[in-house]
């Protein structure tokens, strides 16, 4: 019982994301096609002495990461912990972080996630039912962390589907050095001054999803509204563009933006990019 057990938490990135309209208890309606990537944070959880705080963060995306009750990945602990009548007193989360806080990647979700799969290890009572309650109330994105690979997300992120697996993809990440407080709150509120989205493109590419896939096959809803929010980050786009040749996209509400194509050309695409003020990341889809 007394062993670090450590496991990757994917990032993710938004291949098709729609939203539908407002719901009654205040979420929106979404409809979005997810992907797991192979970049990931590293978690751990351990037994925690007298002295030891309950949530570390390290990596080189600590910044920005809550190191307190506020974290998610603390959050599903002790939402797992209270529904199995646990006590996680004795336990802390080690997080090292690949994956930008509030990047629309899903780093922090990924992470709770992938505690509650370590925790499944230590409290074997703990069912897959109990994994995906304890993962919809933490956030929305948890549910497709619980799947991943291809996938679609309906609702507020709640209803996953498995999808065909995509045949492996580079992908390109380009990472803003800052985001913004409220984000998602934020292009939300701009969001529902424009038509909302009929869910055709979401269904057509769950359908059938394109063999390769390009950004020029790709929408998100958000894009509507998000380089009028984030500061700069359509200058950004507009550069990154201009030195690769072809389009990129936003994931999730930004301001992460990528490129996806062909494998053999990733390198190729992030080495054009060298130089603009953002982090480039190479990586590719995983299943």
């Amino acid at each position: 019982m007394g062993e670090v057990l450590t496991a990757v938490a994917p990032a993710k990135v938004n291949l098709v994301l729609e939203v539908l309209g407002r719901r009654d208890d205040g979420y929106h309606e979404i409809d979005t096609v997810l992907q797991t990537l192979q970049v990931a944070d590293r978690v751990s959880i351990a037994n925690a002495g007298p002295d030891d705080p309950r949530v570390e963060v390290t990596g080189p995306w600590r910044s920005g990461v809550p190191a307190d009750a506020s974290n998610l990945a603390w959050k599903a602990v002790m939402l797992l912990a209270e529904r199995l009548k646990r006590d996680a007193s004795n336990l802390r989360i080690l997080l090292e972080k690949h994956i930008p806080a509030a990047g629309g990647l899903g780093g922090g979700s990924s992470d709770a996630v992938t505690i509650l799969r370590l925790l499944a290890r230590r409290w074997p009572e703990a069912t897959a039912a109990d994994l995906l309650d304890v993962a919809v109330r933490v956030g929305s994105d948890e549910a497709f962390f619980l799947t991943g690979g291809t996938a679609r997300a309906q609702g507020r992120g709640e209803r996953v589907t498995k999808l065909p697996s995509l045949a492996p993809h580079g992908i390109v990440l380009f990472l803003p050095p800052a985001t913004l407080e409220r984000k998602t709150a934020r292009l939300f509120e701009r969001l529902g001054r424009l038509p909302f989205d009929d869910g055709r493109r979401t269904a057509e590419f769950a359908a059938r999803a394109p063999d390769p896939v390009r950004a020029d096959q790709l929408y998100n809803s958000f894009e509507r509204v998000a380089f009028d929010v984030f500061p700069g980050l359509g200058k950004l786009r507009d550069a990154i563009e201009s030195r690769i040749g072809t389009r990129v996209r936003l994931s999730g509400a930004g301001p992460a933006l990528f490129w996806i194509g062909p494998l053999p050309v990733r390198d190729a695409i992030a080495e054009q990019a060298a130089g603009l003020p953002c982090e480039v990341v190479a990586t590719q889809t995983a299943a």
